[in-house]
């Protein structure tokens, strides 16, 4: 199926392709897949996991960059609410529903922060790796 707009296609796998960038994401974010926030380092450890299972028979899976998770974000775009929070995620509602607004990011800021995406507002956020209150991740492949 498509969005509405025909540029995100749901593969029927839990995975999405986005026709405008050549990216694929995971349908669910980390914490819809597992029920639990990560912090940076479990962000990329469940990332390095579902490469291991063959998450939707592929090995390629990443943690996105900020530039990527960026480009998901749309502000005309309502998905869900914030699970126990009154903030909008502003993501096409072709992606799971209630998951985190926080997404991390692979970049880091310093020895000990990280870069994630807020997707109610589109920003960049900088937050101690260790952090895990409500964050999650998002992995994302590229097609060509």
């Amino acid at each position: 199926s498509w969005s509405a707009d025909k540029r995100f296609k749901d593969n029927g796998n839990l995975t999405i392709t986005d026709t405008k960038t050549g990216l694929m994401w995971m349908k669910e974010d980390s914490y819809l897949y597992s029920g639990r926030w990560v912090d940076w380092f479990e962000s990329i450890q469940h990332v390095k996991q579902l490469n291991e299972e063959g998450f939707a028979d592929q090995h390629d899976w990443q943690v996105p960059t900020i530039k990527e998770l960026t480009t998901i974000y749309e502000a005309d775009k309502t998905n869900s609410k914030v699970l126990g929070k009154g903030m909008i995620i502003h993501i096409d509602p072709i992606f799971a529903k209630e998951g985190s607004a926080s997404l991390w990011t692979i970049e880091e800021n310093g020895n000990y922060n990280a870069f994630g995406v807020v997707l109610n507002t589109g920003k960049r956020f900088s937050s101690p790796k260790k952090a895990r209150s409500r964050k999650a991740v998002r992995a994302v492949r590229h097609l060509d």
